[in-house]
């Protein structure tokens, strides 16, 4: 290792080891890389003999009551601390928003295994970095904790793992990643190493590292003002005890150690701001194997933690061979694998994977193979013929083997809120598989078993959470109106980390799952919204099952009706509300929407003069709406509005520039109430046709409203195909094939077997039968082409 980490500063170096690392000291600085396996079995010598009387840990100093649980020996890893802030003050920034980030913890995180071994001796253990809440204000935007990322880690290492130091670190070295060089000097080589030799090769790698990052970029992340907490806090503990221990990050080391050599110099008193109760909140919570691999965005985490999982446990058992037999393992298991799933894998090729994995560590002049050297054997022996999507599995296989996929669990004094615990209550009792990462899926028969029913309405209930816990994969859809026809539904779930921390996060809004998911509708049902926007919120309210909370909700829900001028959102908000109630009974949940419903018919038909001259877009939902409310107005319960709503319609007739798909709609209607008779109906496409160039292509547009809603006009006698085979006539080649696209649409309202009907009467008017039609011969395209450039060539000579 000394060869690639020589540099000008190692004078600096030897002489900051001098200061750090000796057991003379009153303290004794332990620099690590976080979920490194080499570090924590190093750690563990180090309190083994140098004995501290108090150690004290990188943390935030607000987690500190977790220890207790953290040691605890019915706790489990993988678990990770959650820290939540919501910034009400504008302490971060103006906006005023929630925070929140993970600090996970692995057996072989040193300091997981500092407070082990604390609580073990009976050592006074610490947290001594700043709160959440202070990191957060003392970071830049964009910076540090304040970076946007979907999952945010207390223990970000990239200032040990990316910079330009560490780019020609690698190159120097000739390997290919920062994680296969730390692999290699440290995690192998530096578990053949003294403990102060090792100590030596962290602190001058850290410090190499840190020389080359910028002071304003530390400044930004929340560095410094980090570190001068941290300082203050050991100056303080190396006046109570003779023996101090500290375990910090190996960026932050160096400029500890610099902070606290001078016990002459006073240190800037770092001041907490004052923070509102339960503006911060810090919860231990169960995390999976997956969530802790760095290529799955854990920050701050090693690739394939259950690799080093069994590294750590060999390292445990004095197996001096621990890497060798680690990789035969994963060979071994990776091949059974393949076998099962693909076969045609033999014992000679796991033979050959592990030969060239032991040459490849020897050419690479590592001391053991490593994680590289394995997949590089795998794809080499395992893997017949090209790399590619098709023959991966052998790669893929291994490299889920590598990450794991085992699940923390805490002990039964963790303080976790009543949600979750309702949450895990309820997956015991619909047998629900929570203590894996795999995902899961079930069929539920929900309108003909009860428990079924009950599971369907906690996914739902999961899912307004925002949990991730499950999707729905197939089913009837309320909120779209799909596949309503079906009588089961498949889900598919998965427990993970970010499951319980969305649940933490709602804890404030009620101690159960129904609770908080009422109170949060309701909260919804207060701001500003739509009838669009409550019809759907009322929707999911159905789908979870929560018929006793609907009266709140709908009461809300009649002034946002009175209130909304949105003709298109009363629209699909009285869509929403028939169909809800035609799924009365089925979903069991029988209330009364009869009045919601009239109050949308009531606005909508105050809103339709408005509607002459909609957009094209509009017109099918425009349409929709308009013989959806002429069914609704067929029933008995809506009887008083009928009239009302035809003569708005007869008025919109009356308007000059009124749509023409919209007229046609609107006449088919009027026809279905004996309002507009055929002839009428026949006279106004006539009109179309007597009029403007523009007027007449617009009859397309007649005819696709008219055939939407009162298609059987078309079968009253012959009068009126003699009339659409008119409009035919009059058009150019050039205008109906521009017209296709929506003539194309009018007809597709008509059945296969009307269609024929159709076909038959227009070539009876024109002397043909049905089965003179089937019997003409298809030109091909060809031909046709050929013809159409013979006749442009004719003409163009004329």
């Amino acid at each position: 290792m000394d060869e690639i980490l020589r540099s000008e500063e190692m004078d600096q170096i030897e002489g900051m080891v001098r200061l750090a690392f000796s057991y003379e000291q009153t303290a004794l600085y332990f620099p690590i890389r976080h979920h490194s396996p080499v570090c924590a079995y190093h750690l563990k010598k180090v309190i083994e003999e140098y004995r501290p009387d108090c150690i004290l840990v990188e943390g935030p100093a607000s987690a500190g009551g977790l220890l207790d649980i953290m040691t605890h020996e019915d706790t489990r890893t993988p678990f990770a601390i959650y820290y939540s802030y919501r910034d009400l003050p504008g302490y971060v920034s103006e906006e005023k928003e929630d925070y929140k980030c993970y600090y996970p913890f692995l057996d072989y995180s040193p300091e997981l295994v500092a407070a082990r071994e604390g609580q073990k001796r009976g050592i006074p253990v610490e947290f001594i970095d700043l709160p959440y809440s202070e990191i957060l204000i003392a970071s830049e935007k964009g910076k540090g904790l304040l970076k946007r990322s979907e999952k945010n880690t207390y223990n970000d290492d990239y200032l040990l793992s990316k910079n330009h130091y560490i780019k020609q670190l690698i190159t120097r070295a000739g390997l290919r990643s920062f994680d296969e060089l730390w692999e290699k000097y440290f995690e192998i080589g530096g578990r053949q190493e003294s403990t102060e030799q090792f100590v030596k090769h962290m602190l001058a790698y850290c410090l190499l590292s840190r020389l080359h990052s910028g002071e304003e970029d530390l400044e930004a992340e929340g560095c410094l003002s980090r570190e001068a907490y941290m300082a203050q806090r050991i100056r303080k503990k190396e006046k109570e005890f003779q023996k101090l221990l500290v375990v910090t990050g190996g960026f932050h080391t160096p400029a500890l150690i610099k902070l606290c050599q001078d016990k002459t110099k006073p240190l800037t008193e770092y001041t907490l701001h004052n923070m509102e109760k339960g503006a911060e909140g810090t919860y231990l919570l169960p995390y999976s194997m997956e969530a802790c691999d760095s290529l799955n965005g854990y920050a701050s985490g090693m690739p394939y933690p259950g690799f080093y999982q069994d590294i750590y446990e060999e390292a445990e058992k004095q197996n001096p061979k621990a890497f060798e037999d680690t990789v035969l393992k994963y060979i071994v298991a990776t091949g059974g694998a393949v076998r099962k799933k693909e076969g045609g894998l033999s014992a000679c090729d796991e033979i050959s994977a592990y030969s060239m994995l032991t040459g490849l560590s020897f050419l690479r002049g590592k001391k053991a193979p490593g994680v590289y050297e394995l997949f590089d054997s795998i794809l080499a022996t395992f893997i017949k013929g090209e790399y590619g999507p098709s023959t991966d599995t052998p790669l893929r296989i291994l490299k889920e083997k590598l990450t794991g996929n085992g699940v923390g669990r805490l002990c039964q004094n963790a303080k976790i809120p009543p949600i979750v615990q309702d949450f895990e209550e309820k997956c015991r009792e619909f047998k629900l598989n929570i203590h894996s990462t795999l995902l899961s899926e079930v069929t539920l028969e929900i309108f003909s078993s009860k428990k079924h029913r009950l599971i369907s309405k906690f996914f739902y209930q999961m899912e307004f959470l925002n949990t991730d816990f499950a999707v729905k994969t197939k089913g009837p859809s309320l909120r779209t109106g799909k596949d309503r026809n079906l009588i089961r539904e498949i889900w598919k779930y998965k427990w993970s980390s970010q499951v319980v921390a969305a649940l933490i996060d709602v804890s404030v809004s009620g101690a159960v799952l129904e609770e908080a998911c009422t109170a949060i509708a309701l909260k919804r049902m207060k701001e500003d919204m739509n009838s669009r926007e409550g019809a759907e919120l009322l929707t999911r309210m159905y789908e979870m099952g929560m018929k006793e909370q609907l009266p709140k909700i709908l009461y809300r829900m009649e002034g946002i009706l009175h209130t909304d001028g949105d003709f298109f959102s009363l629209v699909d908000a009285l869509s929403r509300l028939i169909m809800l109630e035609e799924q009365n009974r089925l979903y069991q949940t029988e209330i009364e929407l009869a009045e919601f419903i009239g109050a949308a018919c009531e606005k909508i038909i105050i809103l339709l003069p408005l509607m002459a001259k909609i957009k094209e877009e509009d017109l099918s939902s425009v349409m929709t709406a308009l013989k959806t409310m002429y069914q609704l107005m067929q029933r008995e319960d809506y009887q008083e509005n009928r009239e009302i709503f035809y003569e708005a319609l007869q008025k919109l007739l009356e308007q000059e520039e009124l749509q023409a798909g919209l007229e046609g709609c609107i006449r088919g209607i009027l026809y279905g109430t004996s309002l507009n008779t055929a002839s009428e109906i026949e006279r106004a496409c006539y009109g179309y046709m007597s009029g403007t160039h523009d007027k007449l292509l617009s009859g397309s547009k007649l005819f696709r409203g008219l055939f939407f809603t009162a298609r059987d006009l078309v079968f009253v006698g012959n009068s009126f195909i003699v009339m659409m085979d008119t409009f035919i006539g009059k058009l150019s080649e050039e205008d109906f094939m521009g017209i296709l696209p929506e003539l194309r649409m009018a007809f597709s309202y008509f059945t296969p077997r009307e269609i024929d009907e159709i076909a038959k009467k227009a070539a009876e008017q024109h002397g043909r039968k049905g089965k003179d039609l089937l019997a003409l011969k298809e030109i091909s395209p060809l031909i046709y082409k050929y013809g159409r450039e013979l006749n442009d060539t004719v003409l163009n000579k004329m």
